[in-house]
């Protein structure tokens, strides 16, 4: 029996770190999987890894159910499947157990919250973006230099991790990956 920590932030500019001492300060003997990537889906790297690595009676924390991501649907149908196959999955800051119907129904409200959040952040978003073009400050997001980009795709064609690559690069994984992916 396993107890993993999953610490994610969704930008180079955080640092899981906190998030990864914390949960270590509660469960001293928990293997630490830490991650840079987007909350708006499961289907990130490491955390894709780890889940294929949990086995019956080990265990997930996370400290807040926004770590394991913000589409309400996705983490909802994460906990049932974990639940059947039978790993235990704790989220730290509301000190639920899941696997009871109050414990569920709590977990259900959160995730729903988790997905409020993130579209409420890209509405005020849209708007301060909406007001800075008005006001000629809005240039839109930089694009990758096409050198880096090509670095990046020789890198993973001489079979370094994406993950790897990201950090050596000095660029987020999820951006990385749709650079790749625009000529794939």
């Amino acid at each position: 029996m396993t107890t993993y920590l999953y610490a994610r932030v969704s930008t180079n500019e955080q640092d899981p770190d906190a998030q990864a001492e914390f949960l270590k300060g509660l469960y001293p003997h928990g293997v630490v999987v830490e991650e840079r990537f987007t909350g708006t889906t499961t289907d990130r790297p490491k955390f894709q890894q780890l889940l294929a690595n949990l086995q019956a009676g080990d265990g997930l924390v996370v400290r807040e159910v926004s770590r394991l991501g913000r589409n309400s649907a996705e983490v909802l149908a994460l906990a049932e499947g974990l639940k059947k196959r039978n790993i235990k999955l704790t989220i730290d800051n509301l000190g639920i157990d899941i696997t009871t119907p109050a414990g569920e129904m709590v977990f259900t409200i959160m995730a729903g919250m988790a997905k409020m959040e993130r579209e409420l952040m890209l509405e005020r978003q849209r708007i301060g973006i909406e007001k800075a073009k008005v006001d000629g400050k809005y240039m839109g997001r930089k694009a990758l230099d096409p050198a880096v980009v090509e670095t990046a795709r020789d890198l993973v064609k001489r079979g370094m991790s994406k993950t790897a690559v990201a950090a050596r690069l000095n660029i987020g994984q999820s951006t990385l990956y749709k650079y790749l992916a625009e000529r794939a």
